[in-house]
């Protein structure tokens, strides 16, 4: 199984006074969006941050663009989604689950809803008690099978600045008391703080995904009987990174990243993944 994974997109509705034209914009997301849509996989899923501010114009257009494709399709909540909607407005624009879980032959997936409805002083993310119930009961059915889990907040404390106030789920959410419950092995990915990066912490793996508008790729993770691995596929080239550095440069409720996003290591991974009984080799 194959998953094409986005960072935080960011497609802005053109504000009064942005030195941005229609045209550029649409150009930039239209390509990139191709390119996204073009790498062979089962799934695609954006972690979150889709729009920029939630508009029902940023959705229905960013949609518009997704829907061409005709490819399979998740989109996790982010806190910009859901700043100009509220959480119900955006679901009925874009047609997706609040928060859902479905298995596959070789790995059980989880999409979480963390985001705060339009809390515009806390952009941290939380879980009510009714998801966390939920989750618990995903991770335990999920058994010895691999558990992907997507959200758009990291937990805290495990990948790049998730330690620093409103950059992760809040410490007293037990989301850590859930996850390590899990039986085998867990992958959790997320994206918000605008930085690559892997960690790990017992049987989990944390991947988080910088942002579009700072960098042109697509994680793409892959799931065999022997292992998850996790390859960066870069759609950088020079026009289009230009084109990225305007939109970031004339949007507001977005800040281009001026600092490194992470080394090869953040956005490559292999894990390993345990031989059950029945699939070690017969000894002679």
């Amino acid at each position: 199984m194959k998953i094409a994974v986005i960072g935080d997109l960011h497609y802005p509705a053109l504000e009064e006074g942005y030195l941005l034209t229609e045209e550029e914009r649409n150009v930039f997301y239209e390509k990139f969006l191709e390119r996204f849509f073009s790498i062979p996989a089962d799934l695609y899923v954006s972690i979150g941050d889709l729009t920029n501010f939630g508009w029902k114009e940023e959705l229905e257009e960013v949609y518009a663009i997704i829907d061409q494709h005709q490819k399979p399709f998740v989109h996790v909540l982010g806190n910009h989604d859901i700043y100009g909607s509220t959480r119900e407005e955006v679901l009925m624009v874009t047609k997706q689950q609040r928060y859902r879980a479905f298995r596959t032959d070789s790995a059980a997936l989880a999409f979480l809803d963390t985001a705060k409805e339009q809390d515009f002083e806390d952009w941290g993310g939380t879980l009510d008690a009714e998801q966390l119930d939920w989750l618990e009961g995903v991770i335990e059915e999920s058994g010895e099978l691999p558990l992907l889990v997507f959200a758009h907040h990291p937990v805290h404390a495990t990948t790049t600045n998730s330690n620093q106030a409103m950059l992760s789920i809040h410490p007293d959410i037990p989301v850590w008391e859930l996850l390590s419950k899990k039986q085998g092995c867990g992958l959790y990915v997320n994206g918000h703080n605008h930085f690559n990066s892997v960690a790990e912490r017992e049987q989990w793996n944390f991947l988080q995904i910088a942002a579009v508008l700072d960098e042109q790729a697509v994680r793409v993770i892959e799931v065999s009987d022997s292992h998850i691995s996790i390859d960066s596929v870069d759609l950088y080239d020079p026009e289009l990174n230009k084109q990225a550095q305007v939109i970031g440069d004339a949007i507001n409720h977005f800040q281009l990243n001026p600092h490194p996003l992470g080394i090869d290591s953040d956005m490559k991974h292999l894990i390993p993944l345990p031989v059950s009984v029945s699939e070690e080799p017969e000894k002679v």
